[in-house]
């Protein structure tokens, strides 16, 4: 019985890996126009930082 109980661990682990396949593979509802305007934004914050940083004097 104690050798069932261990074979018990691998058809968990298989049940559970599938039930993962399945929820990671689920479609995604994205919002394609939030994304890329969030996107713009932190790429325009990024390259002004960068500007600045290149006008501030070494010491």
């Amino acid at each position: 019985m104690a050798a069932m109980v261990w074979l018990l661990f691998p058809l968990i682990t298989g049940i559970c890996a599938v039930v993962w396949a399945v929820y990671a593979q689920r479609p995604r509802r994205g919002d394609l126009w939030g994304d890329s305007t969030r996107y713009a934004r932190m790429r325009d914050t990024l390259g002004r930082s960068l500007a600045e940083q290149g006008r501030l004097q070494p010491r």
